[in-house]
């Protein structure tokens, strides 16, 4: 898979924190650290809802954010990794190098981690690989010649797409693992090839301690999902454009 054509790839972890975890401390804790990442931002989420008046009439939307992790980049700038109060992930960005070598870094910085912070259980697993597969295609041309099963454009309606967007969610019935598979194309490049973005994420629930093996193993199998998935959405001629 060419380097080009994969903007990121990462692993996601979902953990239960140790009791009594808040921001502050994984804030002191994290921040104070040496371990190849500096602290790039603090990770908010917002939270939203809606308000009843007490007189019965049109209720009241209300909004609120809390910090609920932090953002590091590694020294080199290659990795990005977010600790948050209820997970952990690594991305690696371009030039992507291989599996191993992201499994190796994430297995250090999960270490750092799970030795800080103390989570009691991992929760669900994730690998995602975001691709850009800068395909040629001219205006008018079907995009079924290089992604299988893509809702095509109708004979009598204009050819020529600007944008698309196709989204499952696939659940494999063997290990009932999912992949949220996503297709989509937002603007076109002025440099003649086409960006479309396509994005496996493969995942599935755990109840696992931090330190059990079999979190890898689960990963491995998820990336076997992911290639699968991958390699049927694409032709024989797609393929060869990574060749």
């Amino acid at each position: 898979m060419g380097a080009k054509r994969l903007p990121e790839a990462l692993i996601d972890i979902h953990v239960v924190p140790q009791r009594g975890l808040t921001f502050a401390g994984l804030n002191e804790a994290i921040g104070a650290l040496q371990f190849g990442y500096y602290v790039k931002s603090p990770i908010s989420e917002g939270f939203f809802g809606f308000k009843l008046t007490p007189d019965g009439q049109q209720p009241e939307a209300t909004s609120q954010s809390a910090q609920v992790g932090l953002r590091l980049h590694s020294l080199d700038e290659k990795y990005v990794a977010q600790c948050r109060l209820r997970g952990f992930t690594l991305s690696r960005l371009p030039p992507y190098e291989n599996w191993d070598r992201l499994v190796e870094e994430t297995k250090r910085v999960w270490t750092v981690y799970t030795n800080v912070l103390a989570p009691t259980h991992v929760t669900r697993v994730a690998t995602r690989f975001i691709n850009n597969l800068q395909l040629p295609v001219q205006p008018g041309d079907s995009y079924q010649t290089y992604l299988h099963k893509l809702v095509d454009v109708p004979d009598e309606a204009p050819q020529a797409v600007a944008s698309f967007f196709q989204r499952f969610q696939l659940v494999d019935t063997e290990s009932f693992a999912k992949v949220n598979l996503t297709l989509a194309l937002e603007e076109l490049s002025p440099s003649g090839r086409v960006p479309v973005i396509l994005d496996v994420d493969a995942f599935m629930p755990t109840d696992l301690a931090p330190t059990d093996g079999r979190l890898w193993e689960f990963l491995g199998r998820l990336r076997q999902l992911k290639n699968r998935t991958f390699f049927s959405i694409i032709t024989e001629q797609a393929a060869g454009l990574y060749e």
